[in-house]
């Protein structure tokens, strides 16, 4: 290839050792300011890296970040041409599956503003009646809200009302249509309301039905609602550097002997066989037998999916437990995920705050004692938190008003026989408010029984992990009802 520009650090965004190339990616962004020529060179060196299958390479990902940080200084038609060939690029990298591509993609479309709408329009609606259009194109919609062109704004708002309303009448995947129920509420396009009322109704919860009465919410001004802050939004290192190290990481897994695949399953085993032998060395310690017997009962199961939460949500082994992971477990995962009455959740704070003593008597935590007395002033809050049912969690949800009303949620059948109970209950309710035409308070949402969901498939729960690593990882018998 003939090097124009030969002064630029080239060899530093082909090189593959070493941290992120910051100095290199900033100086191509300057000099690409005003210059096509130097834009049409990266396009083609993005493009050579897309095709060189088997390269290790991370072009992909630099030379997005270079045209998203020079964004600010470009002018309209430089921007226009650029985001033709990102949007192009997107919709490419959404067909191979090649994920950490298609978000770096994503966030520096938006970097070109609203300027690229008519690009990002004309593909969806090209292909809206297939298949819904690119699912991440749909997210490009929300740039509508930052333009004051009222023909771009209305055209925008057309193409969304136009894909909800194929997913209502079941031509679409409910999830497609969340980007663009936002955009419209974004839009304050009050005549969408009904719409979005009827799908967060008819919607599964987890499909979609949640995200689209939180659009709804925040359209209609709920104070508790904000909309979801988009990549593009935050700056270049905070979107760039996660999908760096994620690409690295994988690079480094496919070179090394064996596969990710058995990698992954040798760390799990080895993280479960340690917490299960830690749990069982705390119950039979002194500080665990000396506990009331009514915490006694439960100090096992606590001890247990303490370990486990702090290592599959937060990545942290017991000797790295820091406020920081006590509090997102203990105030976030186990009252999201765990369903159980208030006299369960009275009994963690002082069950954690003996093990983590016990961790530290053990020399495995040396800030044990004082992050049981952290924890120990939190126990008003982790019972408030847990028994709220806004921090519920979908299947948390459906469980605890199970257990209220009386079912054994152990019982497979009983669950079953209580789930088509109340979906009956709910399509009859839709029936009558069809009917008459009457305002019915919207229905319980129901969990639906979906095919078995793969290991390596996205957790039902909506956390953005596998499945193995969230709600598939195996959990010791315990009396509460951990989801």
């Amino acid at each position: 290839m003939a090097e124009t520009f030969a002064p630029l650090p080239w060899e530093d965004l082909r090189r593959m050792e070493g941290d992120l190339p910051w100095p290199a990616l900033e100086t191509f962004a300057e000099a690409v300011v005003g210059n096509p020529d130097l834009t049409q060179e990266l396009f083609a060196e993005y493009n050579r890296a897309w095709q060189a299958v088997d390269v290790p390479t991370y072009l992909d990902l630099y030379v997005p970040a270079i045209f998203a940080l020079a964004a600010p200084r470009l002018g309209d038609e430089q921007r226009c041409q650029i985001g033709d060939f990102l949007v192009d690029k997107l919709i490419e990298a959404g067909e191979e599956d090649a994920e950490i591509t298609e978000d770096t993609l994503l966030a520096a479309c938006g970097s070109m503003g609203p300027v690229i709408l008519p690009k990002v329009l004309d593909t969806l609606e090209a292909t809206l009646d297939a298949s819904g259009g690119s699912s991440r194109c749909w997210n490009l919609t929300a740039l509508a809200a930052k333009t004051e062109d009222a023909a771009v704004r209305h055209r925008t708002t057309q193409a969304c009302v136009r894909l909800l309303e194929q997913i209502e009448r079941g031509a679409v995947e409910e999830f497609l249509g969340i980007s663009a129920a936002w955009t419209l509420a974004l839009l304050k396009c009050a005549e969408a309301v009904p719409l979005l009322q009827r799908l967060s109704k008819n919607c599964s919860w987890l499909n979609g039905g949640a995200d689209y009465q939180e659009a709804m919410e925040f359209l209609q001004g709920h104070p508790d609602r904000t909309a979801y802050k988009e990549a593009w939004e935050r700056p270049v290192k905070e979107w760039l550097e996660p999908s760096w190290r994620t690409a690295r990481k994988w690079f480094a897994s496919r070179d090394s002997e064996g596969s990710d695949e058995e990698d992954e399953e040798r760390e799990e085993t080895a993280s479960r066989k340690r917490e299960c032998e830690l749990t069982d060395r705390f119950t039979a310690s002194l500080l665990a037998t000396d506990l009331p017997q009514n915490l006694r009962e439960d100090a096992p199961c606590i001890a247990h999916t303490l370990l486990e939460y702090a290592h599959v949500h937060e990545g942290a082994a017991p000797e790295e437990f820091t406020q920081q992971t006590l509090r997102a477990v203990l105030l976030d995962m186990f009252p999201r995920k765990i369903s159980a009455e208030r006299e369960y959740f009275e009994k963690v704070p002082p069950v954690v705050e003996t093990f983590l003593r016990w961790l530290a008597s053990e020399r495995i935590l040396p800030d044990g004692e004082s992050l049981a007395q952290t924890v120990r002033s939190w126990s008003d809050e982790i019972v408030a938190t847990a028994m709220d049912p806004e921090n519920w969690g979908p299947a948390k949800n459906v469980t605890m008003q199970a257990l209220r009303a009386g079912v054994d949620t152990t019982d497979q059948d009983a669950m079953r026989k209580y789930l088509y109970e109340q979906t009956q209950k709910a399509l009859e309710e839709r029936a009558y408010e069809s009917a008459y035409e009457t305002p019915v308070s919207p229905p319980i949402p129901i969990v639906e029984h979906s095919p078995k969901v793969g290991r390596n498939d996205p957790c039902p729960c909506g956390s953005g992990r596998k499945y193995k690593k969230c709600c598939g990882a195996p959990t010791k018998g315990q009396a509460a009802r951990v989801e």
